[in-house]
């Protein structure tokens, strides 16, 4: 693919796998030209980023797995239960959270239609949970595109917390006594079917990095063809006035489209590939990541709960509000640094 993309490239363009070429400007000849560079290049960049996500992705996905195997998340829950209280949520929400956070929405919707909880119950630990899901995966993501991991995962955990807080009071949820509520979750099997476990998580891993290939190479095909069609700039313009509402530059927007449609993910398969060519500078990558971190993936994962009864505005305007209150403080804090160096020069 390499050799291919790189034929083609010196046929047309001064510099392989660059984006200035010199295709013929009309005519049929040109736009096959510039549409099989762009494919061929698309191939090539996306199957590269997916290997290197899958080179972060499999060891945080075996740490999760272990984790679940031996049932370490019961005493992550029990620490989070006074938590749980303020936001006015039952004692089982820590342990629906603690699932979601450190493996992801799925397991934990599966916990939360056991419960008997109110739709207002339902709407705050899942604004909580899709603010914070799938730490490990997503901040080891977020680090292969430039930004702090530990810092990352500290941020979703308080403002997961901070929201739902704020979502329990808005709702009027009372405090609930966390003290001597037992969990009402089966303990796990533990070691006895290590091997099937074993088996079926390598076949669903698997099932995962193929779709993810193959989504990625989607993306970065479409990408460059609409790069080279011109579309590109035009769909990320329709975006532009609402990213500078949120505090991102403009050159963000079609990242920023990316993230909140497909995922974090996926997002920034494409945020490590402008970092690479950089397109972008580590000040607008790391803004990005900090409001990618809150607010992604809006329309998916937010349509798995609504089908639990939680309202979709209520769990998509509050993560679009709280990420843009933390791009702006990120950049006042910029600015502040800032300024406190030129007085110091």
């Amino acid at each position: 693919m390499d050799e291919a993309v790189q034929l083609l490239s010196s046929r047309y363009c001064r510099h392989p796998l660059k984006r200035k070429c010199t295709f013929p400007e009309t005519g049929i000849c040109g736009i096959v030209g510039r549409v099989r560079h762009a494919v061929l290049e698309g191939l090539y960049t996306g199957l590269r980023m997916s290997i290197k996500l899958i080179a972060v992705l499999l060891p945080a996905a075996a740490f999760v797995f272990v984790l679940q195997q031996f049932d370490l998340l019961r005493p992550i829950a029990g620490f989070l239960r006074p938590l749980m209280s303020l936001a006015g949520l039952p004692g089982e929400a820590g342990l629906v959270f603690a699932t979601g956070a450190l493996l992801n929405i799925y397991p934990a919707i599966a916990m939360l239609v056991t419960l008997d909880f109110s739709v207002q119950e339902t709407t705050v630990i899942a604004l909580m949970i899709l603010i914070c899901h799938s730490l490990v995966v997503e901040c080891s993501v977020q680090a292969r595109a430039g930004s702090n991991p530990l810092r990352m995962g500290i941020l979703r955990l308080v403002a997961a917390f901070v929201t739902g807080i704020a979502a329990g009071q808005y709702y009027g949820l009372a405090p609930v006594d966390s003290v001597a509520q037992p969990d009402t979750f089966p303990a796990v099997s533990g070691a006895a079917g290590f091997v099937q476990d074993l088996v079926a998580w390598i076949q669903s891993t698997s099932a995962t990095i193929a779709l993810m290939i193959v989504i990625i190479t989607g993306l970065m095909v479409t990408q460059r063809l609409l790069e080279q069609s011109g579309l590109l700039r035009r769909i990320s313009s329709w975006f532009e006035p609402l990213v500078v509402l949120f505090g991102l530059p403009r050159s963000t927007a079609f990242l920023w489209l990316v993230g909140n449609t497909m995922g974090l993910t996926y997002g920034s398969a494409i945020l490590i590939q402008e970092r690479e060519r950089a397109t972008l500078t580590p000040g607008e990558i790391d803004a990005l990541n900090h409001h990618l971190a809150i607010s992604h993936s809006l329309i998916e994962d937010t349509l798995l709960f609504v089908a639990l009864g939680a309202g979709a505005g209520a769990l998509v305007l509050p993560r679009l509000a709280v990420a843009a209150v933390v791009v702006w403080l990120l950049r006042l804090m910029s600015l502040h640094q800032r300024s406190d160096q030129l007085c110091e020069n």
